[in-house]
Order: structure tokens, then sequence, then C-alpha cells
């Protein structure tokens, strides 16, 4: 399956060119329900775990205080809730043409596939570059201009991250370890989750010929949720940036993560849940490189 059958609707799960689809024996876009509860209890656990492998790992290299930690747990809160909702996911994804997880699927219904998985590779990284640049060109083009306007035009001075103080190799192998399960449990969460409780509303609005949700719809829905993406990371830092609510929910609308969710959302559409991981993972280990690199060349240079 190369990228052009893209605009929302490649029933990936199951049966078209990308899988051939023996599941059911019917043609039918359910999978059997064996196979259906082995998905779900596979990726509610990938869901749990990169969550509570992410969070210590964090630590690591970006000490807190107490009180930040006790915030940890409501994002914990609504990782249960939306993994307890996978399921039910599935099931809509299905209903609605939307990817799902289709290399995941195919393992466990013994499926073949028939696409390149070095293709996927390939889009994946292409939109990891995107994301990054979208990230990049929010935080320079929207973020850096209103820090300087609220500084009186004094100038700009960014406290140095705490994970920049430590040693560089331990920011490249923790870190990218923290980008792995993070991208894990976040595009299950906002990805496979989110985008089938707002295509489930999305469908209520706009529709095609075939009852799916339609390209608008769509359009709204990705949107939807690379806001609420960035809405999540906003929360630790949002209520010493914004103080009333109103203004907290338009910072979300310049946070790079929104943005970055979009672009994620998009591959989602195209390739499935496994592209849009694999895209956000390596988006988050390049940073993560980056970064020690950056601290390695300040180590030598002051060396």
């Amino acid at each position: 399956m190369e990228d052009e059958a893209v605009e929302g609707h490649p029933q990936i799960y199951p049966g078209d060119q990308v899988i051939e689809s023996s599941v059911d024996g019917s043609g039918g876009a359910r999978a059997p329900h064996s196979a259906w509860r082995r998905e779900s209890a596979l990726l509610i656990a990938l869901t749990i775990a990169g969550a509570v492998t992410e969070y210590p790992l964090a630590l690591t290299i970006k000490p807190v205080g107490q009180s930040e930690i006790w915030r940890v747990i409501p994002f914990l809160g609504v990782t249960l809730v939306l993994a307890s909702l996978v399921p039910v996911a599935l099931r809509i994804n299905g209903q609605l043409g939307l990817p799902g997880a289709p290399l995941i699927a195919a393992k466990i219904a013994g499926e073949k596939i028939h696409f390149s998985i070095r293709s996927l590779a390939r889009v994946s990284i292409g939109y990891a570059i995107l994301a990054a640049a979208a990230g990049a060109g929010v935080l320079m083009i929207v973020i850096v201009p209103l820090v300087f306007i609220a500084r009186g035009g004094a100038g700009i001075s960014l406290p140095k991250p705490p994970m920049l103080t430590v040693a560089p190799g331990r920011i490249a192998i923790v870190g990218a370890s923290v980008a792995i399960a993070a991208a894990v449990s976040e595009e299950i969460q906002f990805r496979l989750v989110m985008y089938a409780i707002f295509g489930w509303i999305g469908r209520l609005i706009s529709r095609d010929s075939s009852g799916y949700p339609g390209r608008r719809a769509l359009w709204i829905i990705t949107i939807a949720q690379g806001y609420l993406f960035g809405i999540i990371h906003l929360m630790p830092v949002g209520g010493a940036l914004f103080h009333s609510t109103s203004k907290f929910l338009i910072g979300g609308l310049v946070m790079p993560q929104t943005w970055e969710g979009v672009v994620f959302g998009r591959l989602y559409l195209r390739r499935g849940l496994e592209a849009s991981m694999l895209a956000h993972a390596s988006m988050d280990v390049a940073l993560f490189a980056l970064a020690a690199i950056g601290m390695l060349r300040s180590h030598l240079g002051a060396g």
C-alpha cells in the first residue's frame, strides 16, 4: 500500500489491499471475538506499560519535587480511562473505516500483509521530520515572539531545562527509552482511542456515501485530537503560564505538541497505528539524541 490510499478510509481492519482477509469468511469488517479480545488485551497492556515506564524513567533525567510527582497521578488516571476504552475503539474503528492497528491485527489473526515494512518506515520517518518541523515552526513563529512581547522587548532568557544538566549518555539512553514508551502509550490513547470517539461523533455531523465520517469531519477530528494532545502536554505548566481557563484553552492552540499531534493523526489515517508510533518515537528519539550531542559538545568545549 502506497501513500496515495490516503484520505481517511483505507479499510485496513481487516480486508483490502493491505491485509488479505480470511478472518470470518464473509468479508465482514469485524474480526472474530477471540482475535478482538487478544488485540484489545495487548493494546491495553502496551498503553499502561508505556505510561508506567515513561514517568519513572523521566524522573531519572528530570529531577522534580514531591509536589510535581503528585501531578503525575491525574495523567495516569487519564491513561487508565483511555486504556479501558481500547476494546470499544477497535469496534468503532471497524464500523467507521478507520485503520486501527493493521500490523498487530494481522499478526493476531494470522493474515498476510501486502505492503513493504521498509516503505512504512520510510513514510513514518518522513512524517516524523514533518512533525518536528511543525513543532519547531510554532515555537519560533508564535511562542518566542509572544515571550519577547510579554517581556516588553527586553530579550528572552529561557531557563535551562533540568535534563540538560545531566550526563549526555544518560540523556541519550534514558531519553530514547522514555521516547519509545511515550510514543507507544500516547499513540494508542490519542490516535487509536480518541480518533474512534471523535469519529463516532463526526459521523453524526458529516458522512460519505459509505456511511463513514466525511472528509470535512476527518479534518475536524484530526485537529481536535491534536488539540487534546497539546492540552495534555500543556497541563503540567499551564497553571504557571496562564491565569484563566480561557487563556489556558487558547494556549493549547500554540503548543508545538498540538500540531505534532495533527501530523501524527494524518499519518494514522494513512498508514495506521504502528506508523504513527514509529514516527512519534523517531521524532522524540532524534530530539533526545540532539540534546545529548549538544551537551557533549558543551562539555568538551568547557574542558
